[in-house]
This record gives C-alpha cells, structure tokens and sequence, in this order.
C-alpha cells in the first residue's frame, strides 16, 4: 500500500485556502490516474492523505515515484509537496473504509520520509522485483507510534529532492549560470541512538521485570523526540555503526542498582555514565527519573549543550517534563502552526507543574515570537503576555538566564533598545557557555547595527554547540551580509540548507548573497526553490515582520529580493 501526505498542508489553509484546496483536488485527480494506469485501487482521500492499495509491490513504487516527480503547476498558486510511505500487510474493506494495521505502518512511515522523499518498509523492499531495487538509505529500526513492534525502514536514495525541480546552487563557482547542482540527498543531522536491553544481575526475576520495564519506557519517551534523534532498540551489540549507545545494567541484592553507559561507537569512548539506587519497592518514578537523566545527557552531550543543563536542574513531573519537551519539537518547526500546538503543550505543562519555570518561559517565548515572526493576531496582547510571563519567571526564579533573556527581547519589541542588549549580556554572564543565549545576545547585536559583533558571537555560540542549529548558522549568514561579506554568507546558507531542506530563512540569506554578487539567474533560480517550501512567501511582508532592520538595510534587501522575484 501507498500513503502520501502533503507538507506543510494545515499551515497553508489558513494562508490561501481557495488555493490550497485547488492544488490538492489537483493532486488528487493526478495520483488516481497514476493509480489507474498502474493497476491500482483508490482506497479514498482522507484530509490531505492519499491511499492506495496495489497488488504488486513494484507497482506501488512506480506509482509514488511518478506521482512525486514535479507535476504541470500552471495556474496552481499554492503547489503542494508530499512525502509518501510503502508498506505490506493485510487490509481489509468495511462499508467503503480500508482498515488494517498495515496502513497505520505506511502512515506512520511517511511521516519519517523528507518532503518529497519515500519510506519503505523491510518487508515492502523485501517484495519488490530486482528492477526495482533502488539504492536505499538503510535508516534502522523505528519504534512507531501505535505500532508494537519496530520497523526497519528503508529512504529510496535522493528521493528527498524532485528530479525535475529548480536546482539550488551549492558552493556555486565564478563561472556562469550553469554551475549550480543539488545535494545527492538531504544529509541527515538527528544523532543514531541505539538501545540495548539492559542486563540484569543478581536476583533474576526482580532485576528482569524492571530492565524490561526501563527499556520499554526508554524507547517510548524517545518517541517525543523523534525529530532530534534516530532511534533505534535491538539485542544485537554486535551491530557496530556509526552513533551512539545506550547500555545499562540492573542489579538486585539488597537495593536496586542501575548503571546507565553513553557510548560513542565510532570512537568507543564513553561519554556519560550515571549510577542509580533505588529500595527494592522501586516503582514507575524510579524509571522515569532514570528515562529523563539519560535523555538530559543525550541533550547535553550530542544536541543542546549547555542549555539542557538548565533543564535538568529544574525539577517536575515525568507528565510536565514531556509536556514541555513535545513543544519545543513543535517550536522548531519555525511555523504558525507549530508555534500555537508549542503554547498548548507549554500550557499543558505550566497546568502539571505551576513551579517549573522552563514551562513559563518557553511560553513567553511562544508569545514573544509570534510577535516577532508575524502570526500575532493581536500584537499588543502578545507582547503584554511575554512580558507577564517573563516577570513571572522571574519572581520565581531571579537567576534564570532564560528568564531574563524573554525580559530582554520584550524589552527590545518594546523599542528599549540599550537596556535590552544590556539585558541580554547578563543572561550570557549568568551562563557563558551556553551556545543559545550566545546566540541570542549575537541577534542583540546584529539588530542594534553591530554586524562584525554578531559574526563573532555567532561563531562562538556554534563552537558551543554540540550539534548546531539552522538559525544559528542562519544567523551568522546574515550578519555576514551586513559587513559585506557575500561570499562567505553565501557558503553558510548553502551548508544550512544542504542539511535543513526546509530552512526558508536561509534561502532568503543566498537569494541576497548571490544578487550581490550578481549572480542573478542563481539568485532567480534559488528564489523559485523558496517559493516551494513557502508558497504565499512576499519580501515586503518578510522585511515587515523583521522589525530590527534600519530603514536603509531593508530597502537593499527588498529590492535585492525583488529582482530575484522578477
């Protein structure tokens, strides 16, 4: 069976929804033809999804890589993308409904593909004819949701990336406009995280019952976080790749005993380890204080560095604690959508724990930003809210670095400028080496006109960094353009990219950087690229929504954009 789902569909209903519906009735009518001539079966069109059932595996793949190729788009002002998911199994036909276990898997599968790109199932790839055994990405065993046992999944090789889309020029050379290319494949950023069954010692029965318990809650808890790591759960030690290790052991005597070991493979160096004792009445709280020490460690030590050490200090419940960490994955998405679905797991959080500050402030962040990027639909109202939000934290913790650096940007939306950049410096002073706040006083700078400042800052905030973020790198690209250093900036954007398909802001970095090189039909070419990725994308609206820039700057950057919009 084939799943495809449109990206990106609930945020572009509210923005055109004539539009968006036009484009997916489109797709609708083009997949059932791909379907008919294949000699498939419509299994209806839920939503946005699209399902269909085939006889034959290689008939399914055919489908879904014609169906992906890049469609005629005249006329159409919202295009659409998708990911699509193969699977094998059972299904069965009740009314007019296709139910099965089966299409759960293949949903869930298309979830874990890039936009544009297709997961297949062990068991799909197992069926397909040897004409069609593409070149895959093994990509492990997935722990799905709703799916009791783990996956092994298979990515078709630059699957990610349409054959026939515009290209995006990567380290373009001096040469002439021919000289662009893409990236081979979207190069995958999320650590591999391997759990092995932990061992138990001593009085057996005891020891087994709770290792298998902990694996089971380790392996699920992993799922909140799915879009920071890969992880997979297997026996087998012998299975060496690159990635990381989580091993442990359990030993019952007259306590509890756990030891849990982080374990580089590719170097084989230990990276963290952590003892635990419990009494032998140990129960659930037990392996969920162990589930969040290790997942503070994984942040630590491979994703968030110094700003998870902040977390962990800060004691809740395993409920809030998931709560809070569900909405930074929607609030990475950088989009209005993941921006509210972020404020209601905060809210969901601030309501388990009222006392833990992280909550209250990732909720003022939540606010702050929907100010900053444009989604408030009450600017004053948000703002007044950050601003509560960030006095609250404060009351209940007065040394809170992230505390006072939401005080700091309500301050500067607030147009305190100084005080706000003074602010922000003493969040730094309150944690050095945490590579956010870095980050964060780098943005102070750029935005009160210290470019050179904010390069420093930047790249000292990327050092810091375990595994750095698109918007710092993001960031940095940008403060290179404004001290006129195009060829650089442009080197940023393009490794944001290669790594972040999706990262509009850093397409708007290279379009600038390549128009000021007078690169135009680059620049034109990379601009069709963001229109993809954000169909209703208007320069006047984005140099709007960025407040920071001086009258002079913005109008540069407009009419740099605007030229490659022609």
């Amino acid at each position: 069976m084939l799943v495809a789902d449109a990206a990106s569909y609930s945020r572009l209903m509210p923005e055109d929804p004539m539009g968006t519906i036009t484009s997916l009735n489109r797709s609708r009518a083009r997949m059932r033809e791909i379907i008919r001539r294949h000699g498939g079966e419509d299994a209806g069109f839920p939503g946005d999804f699209l399902l269909a059932i085939f006889a034959a595996a290689g008939d399914a793949l055919e489908s879904a890589m014609e169906f992906l190729k890049e469609a005629d788009q005249a006329g159409i002002s919202v295009p659409l993308r998708f990911r699509v998911g193969l699977h094998v199994g059972d299904v069965f036909e009740q009314e007019g409904e296709y139910l099965g276990v089966a299409i759960n898997i293949a949903s869930r599968l298309q979830q874990c593909a890039p936009i544009g790109g297709i997961v297949m199932s062990q068991a799909f790839r197992q069926s397909l004819p040897g004409r069609l055994r593409l070149p895959v990405d093994d990509i492990g065993q997935l722990q799905l949701k709703n799916v009791e046992e783990p996956i092994h999944a298979f990515e078709v090789k630059g699957s990610g990336l349409s054959p026939d889309g515009p290209a995006v020029p990567l380290r373009a050379g001096t040469g002439g406009t021919d000289e662009h290319k893409r990236p081979s494949r979207r190069i995958e950023k999320r650590p591999r995280i391997f759990i092995r069954p932990f061992r138990a010692a001593g009085k057996a029965e005891r020891a087994l019952v709770f290792a298998d318990g902990l694996m089971e809650e380790l392996v699920t808890t992993f799922g909140v976080f799915s879009d920071v790591f890969r992880v997979s759960s297997t026996s087998n030690s012998s299975e060496r790749r690159d990635g990381y290790e989580i091993t442990g052991q359990v030993r019952n005597g007259d306590r509890l005993r756990i030891t849990c070991h982080l374990t580089d493979l590719s170097t084989g160096d230990a990276i963290w380890s952590d003892r635990f004792d419990f009494g032998n009445d140990a129960s659930y709280d037990a392996q969920e204080r162990i589930v969040i020490a290790v997942t503070n460690a994984l942040q630590l030590k491979l994703t968030d560095g110094e700003a998870a050490r902040l977390w962990s200090t800060q004691s809740t419940s395993m409920a809030a604690w998931e709560e809070f960490h569900r909405g930074r994955m929607c609030e990475a998405r950088y989009t209005s959508d993941g921006n509210l679905k972020a404020r209601e797991h905060f809210g969901r959080a601030m309501s388990l724990d009222p006392e833990f500050v992280p909550a209250v402030v990732a909720t003022g962040f939540s606010h702050l930003d929907a100010v900053r990027l444009g989604w408030a639909s009450d600017h004053e109202d948000d703002l007044e809210k950050a601003f509560r939000l960030a006095e609250l934290a404060r009351r209940m913790d007065p040394q809170d670095p992230y505390a006072i650096a939401l005080l700091a940007y309500v301050e500067r939306a607030q147009g305190r400028l100084e005080q706000s950049v003074a602010t922000m410096a003493r969040a730094v002073h309150l944690a050095p080496r945490n590579g956010e706040l870095v980050a964060y006083y780098a943005d102070m700078l750029w935005m009160q006109g210290d470019a050179a400042g904010a390069v420093r800052q930047n790249r000292r905030a990327l050092e810091l960094f375990p595994q750095p973020s698109s918007w710092v790198r993001g960031n940095l690209g940008l403060a290179l353009l404004w001290t006129g250093d195009c060829p650089e900036a442009q080197k940023v954007f393009e490794t944001v990219i290669a790594s972040d398909e999706d990262y509009a802001r850093a397409y708007i970095g290279l379009v600038v950087a390549l128009v000021r090189q007078g690169r135009i039909e680059q620049a034109r070419a990379v601009y069709q690229s963001l229109l993809l990725i954000e169909p209703g994308f208007a320069p006047r609206n984005w140099i709007a929504r960025n407040l920071h820039f001086n009258p002079a700057d913005a109008d540069r950057f407009m009419a740099d954009l605007m030229l490659a919009a022609q």
